[in-house]
Parts: C-alpha cells; sequence; structure tokens
C-alpha cells in the first residue's frame, strides 16, 4: 500500500520495519518443558493455547503492575502466555509510543490517547498495520468481541471494512479531582471556595500564611498543565468543543477562554499556582504536596487514595477533602468529563503470524466478556475479595492490584464503568456529582476525519502561545487576534470545517 506523507512517523516506522525486521514478528516463542506439557488440544473456542507466547503490553496509568500480580498471572496461566506490560505516566505516553514505533520497537498491544494520538491510529491502519477485530471476532467466533462491537456509542470507531479499534468504555468520572488540605482551611477558618474568586483568595490565605513553609506553594498539578487547563470549563461552560451562534468553535479560541487565560496568568503573576507547572512531571507534584509544601494538587481521581495514604504516613494531623462542587466561573460550576467510550486499543498484525494473533485476539475477547470484565474490575472472588453477607469483603491483594475508580490497569483496555462506581467516602460523592455536573466532549476526535493528522502541529502551536500568556511573556489583551490567526492558520480553520461536516452527517 502506498505510504501517506503527512508526518515522518510512519516513514520512519517503515524503514525501521524494513532494516531490522519487526522485533516481534510471531510473538516471541518459549520452548521449555513446561511449555510441553501444555495439552495440545487445550483450546479457547477454536484457538490452540498448546504454543506458548510472550506478549507485549504497552499502557499507561498511575503505578506499574506488581511482578505477582494475580490476574497477569491468571490471564497467563489460562491463555499459556506472558503478558509484559510495560507502564508509562500519560503525559510521557504518546511521544514514547512514537518513539518505539519509530525504532522498530512495536509492542503488540497498546492503546492510543484519542486527542493527541488519533494520528498514530490513521497512520497505522491506513499501511495495513493494525488486527481488524471483525475478522478474528467472525473467523474464531469471538462472543465477547461481537457483543462490545455492537454497543451504542461504538459507531464512530468503526471503518467501512472492519474494526480496527477498541474503545475503552469508562463511567464519566471526573479525571481531575481538585484535592485540598482541609486542615490549612481549619487553620485559617475558611471555608470551602464556591466561586474562582473565592478559589483565589483561598490560594493567596495559603500562601500569604506560609502554610508550607517559606516557599510554599499554594497549588500544584499531577498532570502539568493539562490538569490545570481543564480548570476551563467554568469559564467556557465546554469540554474541546462548544456551539456559537449554532457553529462549533475549537474551545481554545473562544472569546471565554481568553478569560480563562487572563485568570490562569494572574494566579502565575502572583505566585499562586506551581511555578513549575509547564516543566514538573507526576512525581515532582506529588512530593510537594505529600512534603507538605503544597495545599492543592489537582489530580488524577484515580490518585486520590494513594495520595490520602502517604500523606497520612508523613502527617498524621493532616486532614484532605475534595472542592465539590467545583468553585463557579462566569459559565458556572462545572467538571470535565471523558465521553462514555474512550483511548482505544489496537493490536499490531503485519509481521506476526496467525496463531499469534488468534491467541491476542482470545485475551481480548476474554477481557470483554462478562467475567472478563468483573475480573478486571473488582479482581479474582477469593484472591482479591470475598463475599460475606452479600457484600464485597476486600483482601491486601486487592489494595495491591487493584485501583481504587480504575480497577486493574489493563482494565483501561475494556469496559471499567464498574470501578469507576466501586468507591466509597469522597471518591463516591466525586463520582455521584460527576454524574450530575460533568460535561463530556460532544464529538470525539474521530469527528475530525482525515484533518485529524493536523492536531501535533496545533498542539505545538497553543502550548508556545499558551505559556507565553500564563507566564506573561506575551500580553493577552494585544496579542489575542494574532493567537486566533495563527491558530486558524495552522489547522483551526480546517479542522473546524471538517467537524462540521461530518457532525451534520450524524444530526449533531
Amino acid at each position: 500500500m502506498k505510504l501517506r506523507k503527512t508526518t515522518a512517523l510512519i516513514l520512519i516506522l517503515v524503514l525501521a520495519i524494513a532494516v531490522l525486521g519487526c522485533s516481534n514478528q510471531s510473538g516471541t516463542t518459549t520452548d521449555s518443558k513446561s511449555d510441553q506439557s501444555q495439552d495440545s488440544a487445550a483450546k479457547y473456542g477454536n484457538i490452540s493455547l498448546a504454543k506458548k507466547y510472550d506478549i507485549k503490553w504497552f499502557q499507561w496509568g498511575p503505578r506499574d503492575i506488581h511482578p505477582d500480580d494475580a490476574i497477569i498471572k491468571y490471564l497467563n496461566e489460562k491463555f499459556n502466555v506472558n503478558i509484559k506490560v510495560e507502564r508509562i505516566l500519560a503525559k510521557e505516553y504518546v511521544k514514547n509510543l512514537e518513539l518505539k514505533i519509530a525504532a522498530g520497537d512495536m509492542p503488540d498491544v497498546f492503546r492510543y490517547s484519542l486527542s493527541t494520538g488519533a494520528h498514530i491510529y490513521s497512520q497505522l491502519y491506513e499501511d495495513g498495520f493494525l488486527m481488524n477485530f471483525n475478522d478474528y471476532a467472525e473467523k474464531y467466533d469471538l462472543k465477547g468481541i461481537k457483543t462490545y462491537m455492537k454497543q451504542p456509542g461504538t459507531e464512530e470507531f468503526r471503518e467501512e471494512n472492519g474494526v480496527y479499534q477498541l474503545p475503552s468504555r469508562k463511567a464519566g468520572v471526573i479525571p481531575s479531582v481538585v484535592v485540598v488540605r482541609q486542615d490549612w482551611l481549619d487553620k485559617l477558618g475558611l471555608k470551602k471556595p464556591t466561586t474562582m474568586d473565592e478559589f483565589k483568595a483561598m490560594l493567596k490565605a495559603f500562601k500569604d500564611n506560609k502554610l508550607g513553609g517559606a516557599n510554599t506553594v499554594p497549588i500544584t498539578f499531577a498532570f502539568g498543565s493539562g490538569a490545570f487547563l481543564n480548570l476551563s470549563t467554568s469559564y467556557t461552560g465546554v469540554n474541546t468543543w462548544g456551539k456559537a451562534d449554532g457553529k462549533w468553535m475549537y474551545e481554545a479560541v473562544m472569546p471565554q477562554y481568553k478569560t480563562f487565560l487572563q485568570f490562569a496568568s494572574e494566579l502565575y503573576r502572583e505566585g499562586l499556582i506551581d511555578r513549575e507547572l509547564f516543566t514538573s512531571n507526576e512525581a515532582q507534584a506529588k512530593a510537594k504536596f505529600i512534603s507538605g509544601s503544597s495545599g492543592v494538587i489537582v489530580a488524577p481521581t484515580e490518585r486520590y487514595v494513594a495520595l490520602e495514604k502517604d500523606l497520612a504516613e508523613s502527617n498524621k494531623s493532616a486532614k484532605l477533602s475534595l472542592l465539590i462542587p467545583m468553585p463557579k466561573g462566569p459559565a458556572g460550576g462545572f467538571g470535565r468529563v471523558d465521553a462514555s467510550f474512550t483511548e482505544p486499543i489496537v493490536v499490531i498484525k503485519k509481521n506476526r503470524d496467525e496463531d499469534f494473533l488468534a491467541r491476542v485476539a482470545a485475551i481480548i475477547d476474554y477481557t470483554h466478556s462478562e467475567e472478563g470484565i468483573r475480573i478486571l474490575n473488582y479482581g479474582i472472588e477469593g484472591v482479591h475479595y470475598t463475599m460475606e453477607n452479600g457484600k464485597m469483603v476486600k483482601t491486601a491483594l486487592y489494595d495491591r492490584d487493584i485501583i481504587p475508580s480504575l480497577g486493574h490497569l489493563t482494565a483501561m483496555t475494556t469496559d471499567y464503568s464498574l470501578a469507576s462506581g466501586d468507591v466509597e467516602g469522597a471518591l463516591k460523592d466525586n463520582y455521584e456529582y460527576s454524574l450530575k455536573s460533568g460535561i463530556a466532549p460532544p464529538i470525539t476526535a474521530l469527528s475530525y476525519g482525515a484533518s485529524k493528522d493536523l492536531m501535533p502541529s496545533i498542539e505545538k502551536k497553543y502550548n508556545e502561545w499558551m505559556i507565553n500568556f500564563v507566564t506573561g511573556a506575551k500580553d493577552i489583551n494585544s496579542n489575542w487576534d494574532q493567537y486566533v490567526k495563527e491558530m486558524n492558520d495552522t489547522g483551526i480553520r480546517k479542522l473546524t470545517e471538517a467537524v462540521e461536516q461530518n457532525t451534520n452527517k450524524r444530526g449533531k
């Protein structure tokens, strides 16, 4: 198939494979006595499980999988494989995935981000690198995949000639929680802020009273600027895309977003937000909060339990709470919620042998079955929990292998909506609040069509301007029109046209 020349990524990919060969052409086969003792007639449907394979699984998430993880061990034994999960923090995921692909070290199974990695999917799909889940579901009668592919909401993830990506499904949970030191509020006699002005006043009080010491950082962000900029919803009233005069408009060029950036710049200029916002990673941000130098951290929902536990170990008098509801801005008080179907999983087919691909398909089918979904959300009964009087009683292995509101790490590649509601206390309050007040993206990046290839350059241009605006290197008022023009010229105008065309087809 003729290669497209939209970016250098796919060119490097093909050259790397041509020179080096695919690093796992058939999945690494392990020949050992234990493998030879496997029942050669063992089947999953009509897929033989006789030969043992290594499977490279690339994922993002909050923590590594434990070497003795019971769920991975269960899957390995059930399917006679050795699943090797390589995990990296979300902030570095897309860059690392691109580097792996360019170096010819392509994982067998991996997710991609709809917002920042759609170009990766489109290039791999168009050049024939991906498994068609529909073909394998039909060929091997994989009922879990068949049922999942038919769920309402998955239509946009289908191609005319098949299904090459399976989205994960999650409930409407605010991906970032605003965690505040409640004991700091109590010490100053402050109530939780209900407006963005009160939010700023709270941060100023933390700084002025040096509650975190001489170098108090009033607020830090686990995911850097991305988590911080998610607060924009209270100013724009939308998530990524909104409508003005009946036309779609990209949030970052809406007039209301200008007001948000002005607010952000004020916080930065007055030293109320982490000055390392644009450079620090999650570990560095967490260290500031756990050490007691920061009074607020914006972090993904699934980080909350670990934050609470780690802070209690370093400071037994510290108390935490969540800012629920979100402080109101000009547009109201809203949280940002992910779409119900998001961040798809793909499987590399090119240069893999059929037995290996059938085995991978069998595993993915199982993780999309009723039993597999339950195990990935809650763990294994008798291992991660027991049932007593109709209630789930969790064991120590649950805390080791299962992430609150997320389930098992590999659950992020299937339906992990059950785990979102399987929480207690503050996280339960957050879950219920998000169902009522969260704003989800009205469209997915799949509506961008061919224009999705513009996203890397749009993101780059946006980040350049955003950093200059927030840090004060460029004045927002005098440079706003130039910013909007450059964003449009870089691709926003073309992207918006594609969105208008594609959503009109679907009646949105």
